[in-house]
């Protein structure tokens, strides 16, 4: 049964969002940019807000309210904005397709307390799927989403589907990369929240994450994921995925997951092709996909193919 949610007001970043892109329509007249704000103005225009956990999220939907319920994971540092080609494909293919920001991401408020590991990010997901109404649903993620998505499976496996994961894997715990790697990626994108020039954004992205030319309405929907994250947000997820504790967990949970699509770039700088055909081989059934010439950022470089992958893939029941 589809129920309403109460109705919440918006997070003052999204309004702020919301100024910043009328200024920018007002100022930026030029091609591609009217495009680009055509699409945020869609997205904006299906922004709805509620309450899981005491925090305000930003959700959204495409496709029919009766069909199969998917639910889309972001990854980290990012936003269910990077989700903004596939939501639509799938809602087209029939499916409902429910997307929202974790805490402190995207256009959700952030966490006073600074709970944010990966399990109270799980219960977050299953929180929406009941104010929702929505008992039975598959689960769609990206990067660090994904380990979001196989607690998800292991808090309520009667209540999961089958899962397509993109560009995330299975790795060892150690010591070194658990202290290190938090602070040297909170540095990174910090640094990009902070340069004012989108075209050297696009570039540094391009030349370390991609394999593939991407679109400037990409940039623009990331670039605007990332400058509105918390960075505490981000930091603390990322410490949390790395702990001793947590890898040995999702590992477990990937032992149990439901049929999955493991989709990966050959040549992902941040997740090692080794990761995720190893995650490929935990879950019990699981197929692995290797997207030829592509990167980390599959969701930009390779839309179409994404789209059909993963709507094949949920369809198969």
């Amino acid at each position: 049964m589809t129920t309403q949610p109460k109705p919440v007001s918006a997070t003052e970043k999204f309004c702020r969002h919301l100024d910043e892109l009328a200024a920018r329509e007002r100022r930026e007249t030029t091609p591609p940019q009217p495009a680009v704000f055509a699409t945020m103005r869609e997205f904006a225009g299906r922004a709805r807000f509620v309450r899981l956990g005491g925090i305000r999220h930003h959700v959204y939907e495409y496709g029919p309210a009766d069909g199969p319920a998917v639910m889309l994971l972001h990854g980290w540092d990012c936003s269910s904005y990077w989700f903004y080609r596939l939501a639509p494909a799938l809602g087209q293919q029939g499916f409902r397709v429910i997307a929202f920001d974790f805490r402190g991401h995207g256009f959700s408020d952030a966490d006073a307390g600074d709970d944010y590991t990966l399990p109270t990010m799980a219960q977050d997901t299953l929180r929406l799927a009941d104010l929702l109404g929505i008992q039975h649903f598959h689960l769609v993620s990206f990067s660090l989403g994904s380990a979001v998505a196989m607690l998800v499976g292991t808090l309520a496996p009667e209540r999961v589907g089958r899962q397509v994961v993109m560009n995330f894997g299975l790795f060892d715990y150690g010591a070194v990369q658990a202290r290190l790697l938090p602070f040297i990626l909170r540095t990174i994108f910090d640094t990009l929240r902070r340069i004012p020039s989108k075209t050297l954004v696009y570039r540094y992205v391009s030349a370390t994450l991609c394999q593939r030319e991407v679109e400037w309405r990409d940039v623009e929907m990331a670039f605007t994921s990332l400058v509105y994250c918390h960075s505490q947000a981000a930091f603390l997820a990322v410490t949390d995925l790395v702990r001793p504790e947590r890898v040995a967990q999702v590992r477990e949970a990937a032992g149990r997951a439901h049929p999955t699509l493991v989709i990966t770039g050959e040549f992902d700088p941040v997740v090692p092709f080794a990761d995720s055909a190893r995650l490929a081989r935990t879950i019990p059934a699981a197929r692995l996909h290797i997207l030829l010439r592509t990167g980390h950022l599959v969701l930009f470089e390779r839309p179409d193919d994404i789209e059909r992958l993963t709507a094949d893939w949920l369809a198969a029941d």
